[in-house]
């Protein structure tokens, strides 16, 4: 249960005379947030008052309209009136350690039972008997085939009328929701003249003020639309995406003037080297990869830097058009770093180089946190002096002591992993090299063109001949069965499976996170293979291990979130399950089941649908079965709009945008990028009064993932 009791810690600073805020004040010097929530909320990325405002709610409540209870019907999602009776808490039956709590509400003509599952500490013994509450949540079948409602939340009539719409925010364990609602409504009229919309008056036509779309926001009126503030398309969320847009494309148009000014290193694409192992590969080329070596060889010609974005579906073949690029470098006399998100990675790119490209006799070298002593010495040696052309690694390329002689060309893989100073570093070992970066994000072509609009971009449209497709299917949550029988039947032929869950650990929703799930592998459905768990909480270090392990077999079944969208080739992973698979984006699930399907053997992805997902969500995961390539999955989730977005988060960190939904929003991409050039056509460099929040704005947008020269 989440009421409205709080901990002595909110209490004993609830008398504190407020002082004089600005959006610089950190969170605990606001009421109610003592040194611990301050420490909670801070590996949150909530530091400030201006974190904290620009914290949206992740969903909202709607408590308008009461629903009797003789009228309830399983699946829906209501608010109800009535007396709740004494709540008993007890052990829950085979896990002694879990706690529920359970208790009957009446409205004198029906009644049903409200249960919750592991109550926090402080508001065990503290529930609230004979009172008169609203409680709203989701009704369910019990065993018994009674109705009840699991995880209510309870407004107590005698502390007053609740918000019509209430806001749910994701917050760390532990910490109210309505003292986070609270403090932010309090907080929020008393800095809202330091908030700065990016957008010039002059251009902000139709759409309302920052400090308006965050009230809206965060204490939505009696007339609020809920299904428009779920789906993140009110008003108020237009006002805020468009109002990053506009700065994010004033930073794009900025950068691609000043790209088109930089000199570079210019590199001769045609080499007898290069060619010749062109020529002996084992496969032919894609039309596609012909077309970007050739896009790619243009630029590299030329005496300005490349800045090339190489999207490609996973499988279409983007490491060798890279392969062909750091020869092509290589042969001309330049040195090439290849960088990867994770040492895996990294390790893979560097094999599968020597397994492809050993009898061009071009040395490469493997760089990553593991190298150390002699080893590591030898080899920064011979990067500064320039004797080692080529070199694989992580961030362990960009440290301190990193120096290279002659750098020409610099590869990124999976380059929404990096943030800017990490592409500044690279650029910073070879200030005129040429850079490529590459992502297997689905994205449609014409967003992409506006989205990346000051890179020069290639795309991989094509998989090579003889991969085998990915056979997608679609299962109910009470088919969890026939999941496990298929999983099952691969690992007896000695494939490997995945399974995938959005949860890691939640006691309410056990049959969707990490540790029931892999709990539940082990003790019965795979006990004769070794099930392993990767997740988020999980240090960088024990992360790299189980991968490890799954890649070389001593792991049979990875139970993970979706940390493992970017990882590393298995090829004898043949199937995996997706579980709540109606949580995520189409792209985010096209992302996920390029895991499996690696090798020459036939695969399968298993999407597993909630009893609760809703009509649209199943014919969302319906589509997901007809689409093989990431094109026709970015196109469909265009069309849709579907939840999630392109990058797999709400929050990126891939880009520098926090509240644009990139499919949804692609119309208000297009027309922040109309209004941002016209105002560039205006004021070129951003010198005027009226530009001066938006200079303010790219200047925050440099530590999130963007690269520019200096705004001033």
């Amino acid at each position: 249960m989440r009421a409205q009791s709080e901990e002595p810690e909110t209490r004993a600073r609830s008398h504190a005379t407020p002082p004089t805020f600005s959006i610089a004040t950190p969170v605990s010097a606001l009421a109610g947030i003592g040194p611990k929530r301050a420490a909670a909320l801070a590996d949150r990325g909530i530091a400030t008052v201006g974190d904290l405002i620009f914290h949206l709610p992740s969903r909202y409540q709607d408590w308008r309209n009461l629903t009797p209870l003789a009228a309830l019907v399983p699946g829906t999602t209501v608010t109800v009136e009535g007396e709740l009776g004494k709540v008993v808490e007890r052990p829950m039956r085979g896990a002694p350690w879990r706690r529920l709590a359970s208790g009957w509400l009446t409205d004198g003509r029906a009644r049903i039972r409200v249960v919750w599952f592991n109550l926090p500490g402080y508001m065990r013994g503290r529930m609230p008997s004979d009172a008169r509450v609203l409680a709203h949540g989701r009704v369910s079948s019990a065993p018994d085939g009674s109705l009840e409602i699991v995880q209510p939340e309870l407004h107590l009539l005698s502390a007053g009328t609740p918000p019509p719409v209430r806001p749910y925010y994701n917050l760390p364990a532990g910490f109210p929701q309505r003292l986070f609602s609270s403090v932010v409504t309090k907080i929020l009229p008393e800095v809202a003249a330091q908030i700065e919309a990016s957008i010039p008056a002059e251009v902000r036509h139709e759409f309302m003020p920052v400090k308006t779309a965050l009230m809206g926001l965060h204490a939505p009126g009696p007339d609020a639309d809920v299904k428009a503030l779920n789906d993140g398309a009110s008003p108020e969320h237009i006002a805020l995406a468009f109002d990053e847009l506009f700065a994010f494309e004033l930073a794009l148009g900025l950068e691609r003037e000043r790209a088109a000014q930089r000199s570079g290193i210019a590199i001769e694409c045609s080499g007898p080297r290069t060619r010749e192992w062109l020529s002996s590969l084992p496969f032919t080329m894609t039309r596609a990869q012909a077309r970007a070596i050739d896009e790619i060889a243009q630029d590299l010609r030329r005496p300005t830097q490349m800045n090339r974005m190489l999207l490609g579906d996973v499988g279409s073949g983007k490491t060798l058009v890279a392969f062909w690029a750091a020869l092509s470098a290589v042969e001309a006399g330049c040195q090439v770093a290849m960088m990867a998100p994770t040492e895996l990675l990294a390790e893979q790119h560097h094999a599968s180089f020597q397994r492809l490209c050993a009898h061009t006799g071009v040395p490469a070298a493997l760089l990553t946190g593991k190298v150390q002593g002699s080893a590591r010495a030898s080899l920064l040696r011979s990067l500064a002096s320039g004797a080692m052309p080529l070199v694989f690694g992580t961030h362990a390329i960009i440290q301190e002591r990193v120096r290279i002689k002659r750098l020409g060309l610099g590869i990124i893989d999976e380059q929404h992993r990096f943030g800017v100073f990490d592409r500044a570093r690279l650029k910073a070992l070879g200030p005129e090299a040429n850079l490529l970066m590459m992502t297997a994000t689905p994205i449609p072509r014409s967003l992409a063109l506006s989205l990346f609009a000051n890179l020069n971009i290639s795309f991989l449209d094509e998989l090579p001949p003889g991969r085998t497709p990915i056979q997608t299917l679609l299962f109910a949550e009470k088919d969890q069965a026939r999941v496990d029988a298929i999983v099952r039947e691969e690992l007896a032929a000695g494939k490997r499976a995945y399974y995938v869950l959005p949860r890691i650990d939640a006691p309410d929703e056990e049959q969707r996170s990490v540790a029931a799930t892999a709990e539940r592998l082990r003790r019965d459905a795979l006990k004769d293979y070794r099930v392993e768990v990767m997740h988020g909480r999980m240090s960088g270090a024990d992360k790299e291990r189980v991968m490890a392990e799954f890649r070389d077999g001593a792991v049979q079944v990875l139970v993970s979130t979706t940390v493992v969208e970017v990882g590393i080739d298995v090829p004898e992973a043949t199937v995996m399950a997706i579980i709540a698979a109606e949580r995520y984006g189409l792209a985010q699930l096209h992302q996920l089941r390029g895991r499996v399907g690696r090798g020459r053997a036939a695969s399968r992805c298993c999407l597993v649908a909630s009893a609760d997902a809703d009509d649209s969500a199943l014919e969302r995961l319906q589509l997901m079965t007809r689409c093989g390539t990431g094109m026709e999955v970015a196109e469909a989730d265009l069309r849709i709009r579907g939840p999630g977005d392109l990058l797999g988060a709400r929050q990126t960190g891939a880009l520098p945008l926090r509240f644009v939904h990139l499919v949804r929003d692609y119309r208000l991409i297009e027309r922040a990028r109309e209004l941002a050039e016209a105002w560039l056509r205006r004021d070129p460099e951003l010198h005027s009064a009226s530009s001066r929040p938006a200079r303010r704005a790219i200047k925050r947008m440099l530590s999130l993932g963007f690269s520019l020269g200096d705004v001033g």
